[in-house]
């Protein structure tokens, strides 16, 4: 996950306001962790193909 950044403050504080807590806001966090590095990995497959492949 090198390169992605998130505003852990932020996303801490949306996760409170749906009333996430403790455990529950730092599995959600890291799940925010993990699909922002997908996408980006999404991201960098695409761009190595051709378009139209």
């Amino acid at each position: 996950m090198a390169g992605l950044t998130l505003d852990t403050a932020g996303a801490l504080a949306a996760a409170r306001e749906m009333g996430a807590s403790g455990w529950a806001a730092a599995e959600l966090l890291l799940a925010i962790r993990i699909g922002m590095a997908e996408g980006a990995s999404a991201r960098r497959e695409g761009e190595e193909k051709p378009h139209g492949l």
